[in-house]
């Protein structure tokens, strides 16, 4: 496995991968497939991606990949909007390894803090417990906020 930052022939594999994602909404695809044409087709939007590749001889195989900006009206915050991992690809540490990746750009480019959005629906457990895993700490809940018993929570880690 290995990590680089995407590229336009990386396109149709992500926008494919977004499809196999089961717990994401058509509405949460949507998002992540703008996000993917901005960082591809607008870098002045200042969404960025990360993709983790495998060879298969010559070509290359998305196993997933990260989105991320800087939080506008700050120095060094920055968002984590995506991790993706394709299902066939998980619990290989894929995840982890963009993570790590992540952090080591932040560090070289004066990033200090990284906020993650995400919901508290049962099938978002297994994100949850990975940003704890992490080390990202708890930064607030809005009670609802998606919808009826669907609360946002906010994590966030300090990137040193």
């Amino acid at each position: 496995m290995y990590l680089r930052p995407v590229t336009p022939r990386d396109r149709d594999q992500l926008l494919a991968l977004l499809q196999r994602i089961e717990n994401f909404t058509d509405a949460e695809k949507q998002v992540a497939r703008d996000l993917i044409h901005d960082a591809l087709d607008r870098p002045e939007s200042g969404y960025r991606c990360l993709v983790a590749l495998d060879a298969d001889g010559e070509n290359e195989i998305c196993l997933g990949y990260l989105c991320f900006g800087q939080t506008p009206m700050t120095r060094h915050t920055y968002d984590l909007y995506w991790i993706v991992v394709d299902p066939a690809q998980r619990r290989r540490g894929v995840a982890h390894r963009l993570l790590v990746a992540f952090e080591e750009l932040l560090r070289q480019t004066g990033g200090k803090i990284v906020r993650v959005e995400t919901s508290t629906q049962e099938s978002y457990g297994g994100t949850l417990q990975f940003y704890k895993r992490e080390g990202f700490a708890p930064g607030g809940r809005i009670p609802h906020f998606y919808k009826q018993n669907d609360d946002l929570l906010i994590f966030y880690k300090v990137v040193e």
